[in-house]
């Protein structure tokens, strides 16, 4: 279901133009509404992505929409054990770096609930790190390399969805076709919600929609639950 198709007139925004009964048009051929139930698109599709991914209990779903891998390297630098995180990484779920033989290793993350070493012992010494945590937006690894490496870390992470933009034609929700229709039932009950709350619509359209979340979870915790780890391609892209 792509966004807005004023051609075939089976797109999001029209399918939002007939369950809030405003008439075809009204939203595609106002710049101002178009802009108003972007918003709204927005807020529903954050709405599904969570559900998803609660669903899925791990990085395994990513929107179609997306041309790369939630994946990203960068170099390592002797000395250096602080490292940004990639600007789009919403959770990350693994590290790897390269040891000075050019394998790559796993690093566990530091916890100092359980580990015995303090992290300020661990800041004083250099050697090939072997734990890391995370501090705001920052990747510390732990000890301090001392040595380089070219794209020498390797993050991979949890993203949210591709957003819409008010003027798209073409883009489809990134998630199974069979759900998108939850997109703009969603986008409908939040416009009700406000602009007519004593619609007799609203309470149904509710309803359909809780279902139809629920259904969307049912199938992704299907859709994964005997797959076990991925296999991770090593295809990358590079830090922001």
């Amino acid at each position: 279901m792509n966004y807005n198709d004023t051609t075939n007139g089976n797109g999001i925004i029209q399918s939002c133009e007939d369950l809030c009964d405003l008439g075809f048009g009204y939203i595609s051929g106002s710049t101002n509404n178009l802009k108003t139930f972007v918003l709204k698109a927005k807020k529903v599709m954050s709405e599904l992505w969570f559900n998803i991914y609660n669903s899925t209990g791990s990085w395994q779903y990513d929107d179609s929409n997306n041309t790369d891998l939630p994946q990203a390297t960068t170099d390592l630098v002797s000395g250096t054990n602080r490292y940004a995180l990639p600007s789009d990484a919403l959770t990350v779920n693994r590290i790897e770096i390269k040891d000075q033989n050019g394998r790559w290793v796993k690093l566990k993350v530091f916890d100092k609930n359980k580990n015995e070493s303090a992290i300020g012992d661990l800041e004083t010494e250099s050697g090939t790190p072997t734990h890391y945590f995370l501090i705001n937006g920052t990747i510390e690894l732990l000890p301090v390399i001392n040595y380089s490496s070219t794209g020498g870390i390797k993050v991979f992470f949890e993203r949210a969805g591709i957003d819409f933009t008010y003027d798209d034609t073409i883009q489809n929700p990134g998630f199974s076709s069979p759900f998108h229709y939850l997109v703009p039932l969603g986008m409908s009950i939040e416009w009700l919600k406000t602009k007519q709350p004593n619609s007799p619509s609203l309470q149904e359209y509710k309803i359909d929609y809780e279902k139809g979340k629920q259904s969307l979870s049912d199938f992704y915790s299907e859709r994964f639950r005997d797959e076990g780890t991925p296999i991770l391609s090593c295809k990358t892209q590079n830090f922001e």
